[in-house]
């Protein structure tokens, strides 16, 4: 996988942009994504008998279940050009010739028994080799339109292997990468050629994979859902994998055993909440519900981990109904409902926890009380029970709201 930075040389001039800031990590980190987001649609649209692998193979690669296999190689540029969309894939790229110089690799690989002209094209006879990348077409690029024709046979071989053998270069590598493939044995070069697929112009990955859930039967509304449920167990699994030093590849088998339940629970009816990671406020004791906390003693000026957790449960809540009423799963008045549920039930333990209490002590004893019998109480939004998170959620923001208290005389405080 290659990513495009458009950096030259270390010199620089006032007012130009640094080498440093050229090769910067986003610009890298751009390109693993987009390998990533490639290798995930390919989970999404696996069949029986067939796996897809990331960096196993090649960048991402897809096994069938007669055996085939389709190798792809993906490059991402973050290059534009006078109207603001990827540059185009010239015929003297270095990633359009350093991905033909790797398969030619692959396909010579001695320590995979290929070094005779019979393995080689057995080899290509059971593999597609794709090149993806968000690169755009130019109508320059006779070289890739000499392809297209061969392979669509308006073109002979000869007439193929003259247009690679007339491309002038300077630059020694991509010379280099240039005459590796045509050091292939003409009849293994004309089967390569045949198998090779271009895939441009694909900037929108992530569009591309919500496409494929969509496709599963997922409603609209719950696309976002399923791709972010996915997303982050997929790289969570993913990182444990490399860290073991497992291979990234799976099954389909395995990947619906693991991950079905997302796409279930996108095609439920049942609100699916997720854990939302929220960047905090800067001063979490500033916080109305955290104040009132403190009134009883739920927690102190030190509890810095309690009051995080306690802020992300109300961020949580407020952000899963916001995002339910925005798919349309709930309306204002569901969350309206909860609201008043929610505070009746604090009005009735309200009512009567300070009965008989006299003392500061016995106050604080009894608000202490209140609050944890309603944290252990899972509220029900639409007909959907909510998890102690989110129904502990509910209480902070509406002590956020000034709507329920603890103490006594939380009012007056």
């Amino acid at each position: 996988m290659t990513t495009s930075t458009g950096a030259a040389n270390s010199q620089t001039t006032p007012g130009t942009t640094s080498f440093t800031e050229s090769v910067s990590a986003a610009d890298t980190s751009i390109g693993f994504e987009y390998q990533y987001y490639y290798y995930l649609d390919r989970l999404i649209n696996l069949r029986t008998g067939e796996s897809a692998g990331l960096e196993v193979k090649d960048d991402v690669h897809t096994d069938l279940a007669d055996g085939f296999c389709i190798l792809v190689q993906l490059k991402h540029t973050v290059k534009t050009n006078a109207a603001g969309s990827p540059i185009a894939l010239a015929e003297l790229s270095l990633d359009l010739w350093k991905t033909l110089y790797n398969w030619a690799r692959i396909i010579t690989d001695d320590t995979q028994q290929r070094d005779t002209v019979p393995e080689q094209l057995k080899f290509i006879g059971n593999t597609e080799f794709h090149l993806v990348t968000n690169k755009s077409q130019s109508k320059t690029n006779k070289f890739l339109e000499t392809v297209i024709e061969f392979q669509d046979s308006k073109k002979t071989f000869t007439e193929l292997r003259d247009a690679i053998e007339k491309l002038s270069t300077t630059n020694a590598t991509l010379q280099s990468y240039i005459q590796t493939v045509l050091d292939l044995d003409d009849d293994v070069l004309a089967a390569f050629f045949k198998n090779i697929r271009f895939e441009l112009e694909l900037d929108d990955i992530i569009a591309r994979v919500k496409k494929s859930i969509r496709e599963k039967f997922i409603d609209d509304e719950m696309v976002d859902s399923v791709f972010e449920r996915l997303d982050s167990n997929i790289r969570s699994e993913n990182f444990k994998n490399v860290k073991a030093g497992a291979k990234l590849q799976l099954t389909f088998e395995e990947f619906w055993t693991n991950y079905k339940k997302y796409f279930s629970d996108g095609r439920s009816k049942k609100l699916q909440y997720t854990k939302y990671q929220h960047p905090l406020p800067a001063n979490l004791f500033a916080q109305t519900f955290v104040k009132r906390l403190l009134e009883i003693g739920a927690i102190t000026q030190t509890d810095i981990d309690k009051v995080t957790t306690y802020t992300l449960a109300k961020l949580r809540l407020v952000t899963n109904l916001e995002r339910w009423r925005q798919q349309g799963r709930i309306v204002s008045d569901d969350i309206e409902a909860l609201h008043d549920e929610v505070i009746t039930r604090w009005e009735n333990e309200f009512d009567l926890a300070f009965a008989g209490c006299g003392t500061e002590q016995e106050i604080i004893t009894a608000a202490l009380e209140m609050l944890r019998e309603l944290r252990r109480a899972n509220f029900l939004l639409d007909g959907t029970q909510l998890p102690i998170e989110l129904s502990n959620g509910e209480l902070y923001h509406l002590s956020d709201l000034v709507q329920i208290g603890w103490h006594k005389d939380w009012r007056q405080k």
